[in-house]
């Protein structure tokens, strides 16, 4: 296939598209630097926002687009990447189609961000799947949801234009950018993590091959069209603590606070001192909030390959390599 790829210099969508390679599909990248290619790849010089002229041969004879690109760390820069970036893009595909009269399919990759962050008090065994309604927080959120809509408005008055959209929770591996993975597993190292309340806490992760692996499936597989699909291979918090100890070789943890209270100490501590424990990351450390993927698993025959906990000694050692 000619697939064309956004944000193909990222922690995702480099490995996806050397994924495309491998399988024999011809790869198109949308880079705003000048750049030696890669073996196999097009380089198309151009920017979704800024240089909207290249976006015409970027997406030139194109069967598929994988539109991965994103701005997780700057909020300035997020409206205008995510949603203009996104409109100017589908603007081009659309031109694309009236040209060639050949269908194109889209696969957008969004978060599962798009569903909201549930507070403690309403988070109790709570799953989340597809058929909530989207209730972004947050500017990447919002406007990664805002994107969302717009490809399937698209998809709603072009016949030939088709999309999956693919929301992963948090995606993990060894070359990540959000570092808050590796943080922890450094806490874990140094025996200074403790547990907070129930020990029926979520880790909401999915090894970033698993979203390679998705994504593939969903630019090939006919019945993605028009569906969207939640990515997360759930498990306990304490299996993924548990692995950081055990690949560190480290005591498990054994300190359990109550949430009240470690809440109650953030609260009056933290107007003078700067502490590693913020509400939110207690949140995050609390939640009982997970992901269902049964619709990917039911619709396109997707099984997770990576178990997160069996990942984390292989992350770990990967990551070290990586930064040192």
């Amino acid at each position: 296939m000619n697939v064309s790829v956004t944000g193909g210099s990222g922690f995702i969508g480099g490995l996806l598209m050397a994924s495309l390679v491998a399988r024999g599909d011809q790869v198109t990248q949308l880079s705003r630097r000048e750049s030696t290619p890669a073996s196999k790849i097009k380089v198309v010089q151009g920017d979704l926002v800024s240089q909207v002229a290249s976006l015409g041969e970027f997406v030139r004879d194109s069967e598929v687009i994988i539109h991965c690109a994103g701005e997780v760390n700057n909020t300035e820069l997020m409206y205008n990447l995510h949603v203009e970036g996104t409109r100017n893009l589908l603007a081009a595909v659309h031109l694309e189609i009236k040209r060639t009269g050949t269908p194109v399919h889209w696969v957008q990759l969004s978060s599962t961000g798009a569903y909201g962050a549930p507070t403690c008090g309403s988070n109790q065994n709570l799953t989340i799947d597809e058929r909530l309604a989207p209730a972004p927080v947050g500017m990447y959120e919002v406007t990664k949801t805002i994107a969302d809509e717009l490809v399937v408005a698209l998809a709603a008055v072009e016949p030939l234009f088709t999309f999956t959209l693919v929301r992963p929770s948090i995606v993990i591996g060894s070359e990540m950018s959000n570092g808050s993975f590796f943080q922890m597993a450094e806490v874990v190292r140094k025996r200074l993590f403790f547990y907070i309340g129930a020990d029926t806490s979520l880790a909401t992760y999915v090894h970033v091959d698993d979203v390679v692996r998705a994504l593939l499936l969903c630019a090939s597989d006919a019945r993605a069209a028009g569906k969207t699909f939640i990515l997360s291979n759930d498990c306990s918090l304490e299996q993924v603590i548990s692995q950081m100890a055990k690949a560190q070789g480290v005591p498990l943890p054994r300190l359990r606070l109550p949430e009240p209270l470690v809440r109650l100490l953030v609260k009056v501590l933290s107007p003078f001192v700067r502490l590693p424990l913020t509400p939110e990351r207690i949140d995050a450390l609390t939640k009982q909030v997970g992901y269902s993927s049964d619709h990917i698993r039911t619709t396109l025959g997707f099984e997770f390959n990576s178990s997160i906990p069996d990942s984390i000694p292989s992350l770990i050692t990967n990551r070290t390599k990586h930064t040192s």
